[in-house]
């Protein structure tokens, strides 16, 4: 069964990654280069009980299969990312 996305749609991403590597802002500016319109607002963090690692939930607009690959591996060549979902 292949599930189809119809695009352009809203698209929910969570990065996932060591606190003091990453910070909203890298987020932010790493979004930035792949998907128009997204603010700061936009990204909502939330640290691990220990306070190691941090989870960045955002939503954006995407317009294609491939924009949200590239926008993977953007996300994953930053050291202190550990996960995109």
């Amino acid at each position: 069964m292949d599930l189809k996305i119809d695009f352009p749609c809203s698209y929910p991403i969570k990065v996932i990654g060591v606190t003091d590597k990453i910070s909203k802002d890298v987020v932010y500016r790493i979004s930035r280069l792949h998907f128009k319109g997204i603010s700061l607002d936009d990204i909502q963090p939330k640290y691990s009980k220990e306070g190691n690692y941090v989870s960045f939930r955002l939503s954006v607009v995407a317009e294609g299969e491939q924009q949200l690959k590239a926008f993977h591996r953007t996300l994953m060549e930053f050291d202190g990312i550990k996960m995109v979902l």
